[in-house]
């Protein structure tokens, strides 16, 4: 994902929410969080669309796909269906000023953003207050 193709990816309206998930291998918490989303749809029942982005680059994509392998497995994450991204870009600021201006780079980040075009930006694990209030506020 090029910075430039952020806009696109990003716009609004979108016909349900959209949450952009923001990872990287380093990230401790990051498969967690994707987890967690994927419970958060399930038990809440919600229709939202989910596409990851991770800031490792491309030529990292056998690492990436080996540490999605245990997410992809479990079809209640269904993380298979949920389109991915990594970082094309050789300096990784451009990417995440394009997608958040005011992230300083914390993992995991993950951008909600509304049909009504309103955006909610939070750092570390979600919990299903987070995405209930996002979604609501």
């Amino acid at each position: 994902l090029h910075a430039r193709d952020v806009p696109a990816l990003l716009q609004t309206p979108h016909a349900r929410p959209l949450i952009v998930e923001i990872w990287s291998l380093d990230c401790s918490y990051c498969r967690e969080n994707i987890a967690r989303i994927a419970q958060w749809r399930r038990t809440a029942k919600k229709n939202v669309d989910v596409v990851m982005v991770s800031m490792d680059g491309p030529d990292q994509a056998e690492m990436l796909n080996r540490a999605l392998a245990p997410l992809a497995r479990d079809g209640k994450i269904d993380v298979a269906r949920m389109p991915q991204y990594a970082n094309a870009e050789d300096m990784p600021e451009r990417l995440r000023a394009a997608l958040d201006p005011g992230w300083q780079g914390e993992m995991p980040r993950t951008i909600i953003l509304r049909p009504d075009g309103k955006r909610h930006a939070s750092s570390g694990l979600l919990t299903p207050q987070i995405l209930e209030t996002a979604l609501r506020d």
